[in-house]
């Protein structure tokens, strides 16, 4: 397929609160019941638009575990946001091949797991960083080594450094949260909504707090995939990239890359 027919793919980061339901065992005579938990679903899809992507994503949320009682899920909430098209690296923006990261990711499973028991040296990503008060939005005009002289030392000290040891950090760029007017009528509404219901025999489904208030739940400006050495130095790339747009102010978070699907994968 040459250039000029082939779609351009897009990539597209999910959050999905959802509520699962399976048939599990209970009690010593092989009885089940039925058990129910609420969690968050993230994934990254690349396809040709929003729509495609969107669709393959809550099809792959709601596809059933394999096994004897399936596990079951319930969409409840789902925010979604384009990513940037580009990776950011150390080195500069590179081009975001989502297919070639995904399996980078998938070949580096075994790897992170021998590591984790023959280490002796720091390779700690850092994910743990709170890294929108660690790097701050000025943070951008610094070089590296004045960006580490300016941490805690137990920050810098707990870091992997080494340019050789990179990771794949999935940044997301927060919208700021509703003010509690807003969450005070919702709640005016939910409350009146289930009472509705509840005399109509009906039960309005909620999805638990714990989960609803989760950062990846929130809704996003902007995302994008970083390689760097550390969740600090990720940061700072994205300081860098957003210093003159508006983005650079807006509240950031770190995480690790979740899984990377083709939009038109089948579900």
């Amino acid at each position: 397929m040459n250039a000029n027919t082939e779609t351009i793919k897009h990539a597209y980061l999910f959050a999905a609160g959802a509520t699962l339901s399976q048939m599990r065992p209970s009690g010593f005579r092989g009885d089940k019941t039925l058990q129910t938990w609420d969690t968050c679903l993230t994934a990254i899809l690349y396809a040709g638009n929003a729509e495609q992507a969107q669709k393959t994503f809550e099809d792959w949320c709601q596809t059933p575990r394999e096994g004897e009682d399936p596990v079951q899920t319930e969409i409840k909430k789902m925010v979604g946001v384009e990513l940037i098209d580009q990776l950011l690296t150390e080195s500069g923006g590179g081009q975001l091949d989502c297919p070639a990261i995904s399996a980078r990711l998938i070949e580096s499973i075994p790897t992170i797991e021998t590591e984790a028991q023959t280490s002796t040296t720091t390779e700690d990503p850092g994910y743990w960083v709170d890294v929108h008060h660690a790097v701050p939005p000025e943070s951008g005009r610094l070089d590296m080594e004045s960006l580490k002289r300016g941490l805690p030392e137990d920050i810098v000290a707990a870091l992997n450094w080494s340019a050789d040891k990179t990771f794949i950090f999935l940044l997301s760029s927060l919208s700021a949260p509703s003010v509690a007017a807003d969450l005070y009528e919702e709640t005016e509404e939910s409350e009146a909504d289930v009472a509705g219901e509840q005399g109509r025999g009906e039960k309005k489904p909620v999805l638990d707090q714990a989960v609803a208030q989760l950062p990846e739940m929130r809704e996003k400006e902007a995302a994008a995939l970083v390689e760097a050495r550390n969740s600090v130095v990720a940061a700072w790339l994205w300081r860098k990239f957003t210093a003159k747009t508006r983005l650079i102010s807006n509240e950031i978070v770190l995480n690790p890359c979740c899984a990377i699907i083709p939009g038109d994968a089948p579900a």
